[in-house]
């Protein structure tokens, strides 16, 4: 289903689309399941693609390219960017955010080569279907990823019920601006203001109050309803042809991301250290090491004074003679 959604976006070939979760969701079950699940992966990307363009062996060809990307991708996660983990710390977010840019050139590269050599794709238009694959997969990756890994590790919310009103004026705000700056709700915004940045101060709201998964899942809201209004021809990234208003915007949705989740991962390391340096008695809000502390100045001071040498430096007596 998430292969045929994102194919009904394709434009610039039938199997290149630049809105592919996809990839995303193989790479959450490699990482949640293991590598195991590789044969459903190949059986998945085979269906969809023999059911939209190609033949038996170019949908084998594009098949073994989304799967290499997943297995890629998932064995360097867990290798270099603590696994399942990842967006526990912002260091390992942008490791995430790398190697999910890297592994998704493997599919691109494999299944646009297996499509033009079964003349299936235009020598010509490679470059362009290239792009489109690559940067579909690698915000596929970078996005429905951490949305699907955050909420399978810690499905529940255990809020006050604060939080709960909080977070509900969070998403409706995010709601109705994200309408009124990419789907033209009350009024239509002229192309040329850059009106999407309005959006990035509620994301902010989520990554700091909340958490990383609250923060992913609402630049996953942003990121619908900014799609739906680029298909229409509204909002700022609509200013050419429907393909490339869509790389445009999900560029844009590439950064937004990984930066949100950063600033979430920032945000709930600060807090982790607030409250562990709350829990245990810190030495310099002891009362009594505070005393101990100040009573060992003076000795510090008497023993440096002891230390210091006698008489004037050897620089300074240079001085007088000269």
């Amino acid at each position: 289903m998430a292969g045929k959604l994102g194919l009904s976006m394709a434009f610039v070939h039938p199997s290149s689309t630049a809105v592919w979760p996809a990839t995303g969701i193989a790479l959450t079950a490699f990482l949640i399941l293991g590598y195991r699940v590789w044969p459903g992966i190949v059986i998945g990307a085979f269906l969809v693609n023999i059911t939209t363009a190609g033949s038996v062996l170019t949908s084998l060809g594009v098949a073994t390219g989304n799967t290499l990307e997943g297995l890629l991708g998932a064995y360097l996660v867990l290798r270099f960017a603590n696994g399942r983990r990842a967006f526990d710390c912002a260091s390992d977010t942008f490791r995430f955010a790398a190697i999910a840019l890297a592994s998704t050139a493997i599919a691109a590269t494999v299944g646009v080569t297996s499509l033009s050599l079964g003349g299936y794709a235009v020598w010509a238009q490679y470059r362009e279907i290239w792009l489109t694959w690559w940067l579909g997969d690698a915000v596929g990756a970078m996005l429905v990823a951490p949305l699907l890994v955050l909420w399978i590790s810690n499905f529940r919310l255990r809020f006050k019920w604060r939080e709960y009103a909080e977070l509900f004026a969070l998403l409706v705000g995010l709601v109705l601006t994200a309408q009124i700056v990419f789907l033209g709700l009350f009024l239509r915004v002229p192309r040329d203001f850059p009106l999407e940045y309005l959006c990035i101060p509620f994301l902010i709201w989520a990554a700091i109050r909340f958490g990383q998964r609250e923060a992913v899942t609402a630049t996953a809201v942003l990121s619908g309803i900014a799609i739906a209004g680029t298909l229409r021809g509204l909002g700022s990234f609509a200013i050419g042809s429907p393909n490339d208003s869509l790389l445009l915007l999900q560029a844009f949705m590439g950064i937004v991301a990984v930066m949100t989740l950063a600033l979430a991962a920032m945000s709930a390391d600060r807090r982790r250290i607030g409250s562990r340096y709350a829990a245990s008695p810190s030495p310099i809000r002891s009362p009594a090491s505070r005393i101990t502390a100040c009573s060992s100045i003076p000795s510090m001071e008497k023993s440096a004074a002891l230390a210091a040498p006698k008489g004037p430096s050897p620089f300074c007596c240079s001085i007088w003679t000269a």
